[in-house]
């Protein structure tokens, strides 16, 4: 076991792994090279339309694993929710526009009330399931999606700190514009997480219902 584990062919898939995952966290970043000109509208339009398009893939791909995960499969169900609910929320003006009421800022909610539904109605699976993915490598990319988007993004996002950072040179885009490309990397690290939890048991023959 320990011959396979350090294997040449072992060390170059992980490397290879390694370097995949480092050139996506850059070309996910695609849009910051697009035209911004006067409004911004098509950089900020990319960046939204990446994010939405990276939570909906993390989004079917647990929905797609959770067939295969046997006792687990409430959890992926339940955690496929939760990327619906980022995505619906992160949809956010598209869906005020549609739906011009004050409501539309909550549609996310019924997508995480489900889930926690889920969670509460197969509470001993929801704890083992815990336990393993805490020692799981793609819980670090997820947790570290999280902590960008509700710490590094709220810091680095907050017009205070670009006005005391750049005084006279403070441009007022600043802050939006480092908000989303810090959400859009958050997306991307929630993604690849998602998919390393979701490979392992998608190698298993489908559990029936």
């Amino acid at each position: 076991m320990a011959e396979e584990q350090t294997s040449p062919s072992s060390w170059h898939r992980t490397l290879g792994f390694g370097a995949a995952i480092c050139l996506g966290s850059i070309l996910v970043l695609v849009p910051a090279w697009l035209p911004r000109g006067n409004s911004g509208a098509v950089e900020d339009g990319a960046v939204e339309l990446l994010q939405l398009a990276l939570l909906s893939t993390s989004a079917a791909f647990l929905l797609a694993a959770s067939s295969h995960a046997g006792r687990f499969k409430p959890i992926y169900r339940a955690m496929s929710l939760c990327a619906m609910a980022a995505a619906v929320a992160e949809f956010e003006d598209v869906l005020h526009t549609l739906i011009p009421s004050p409501l539309s800022a909550w549609l996310f909610l019924p997508f995480l009330v489900v889930a926690l539904i889920y969670l509460l109605r197969h509470k001993r699976e929801t704890l083992r399931f815990t336990a393993l993915a805490s020692r799981h490598p793609a819980s670090g990319f997820i947790a570290a999606g999280l902590i960008i988007t509700y710490v590094f993004s709220r810091f680095f996002g907050s017009r205070t700190f670009w006005e005391a950072t750049l005084e006279a040179e403070f441009d007022p885009d600043l802050p939006d514009i480092c908000r989303s490309y810090l959400e859009l990397l958050a997306c991307y690290f929630i993604a690849v997480g998602t998919i390393g939890f979701c490979l392992p048991v998608s190698r298993r023959a489908p559990v029936p219902s």
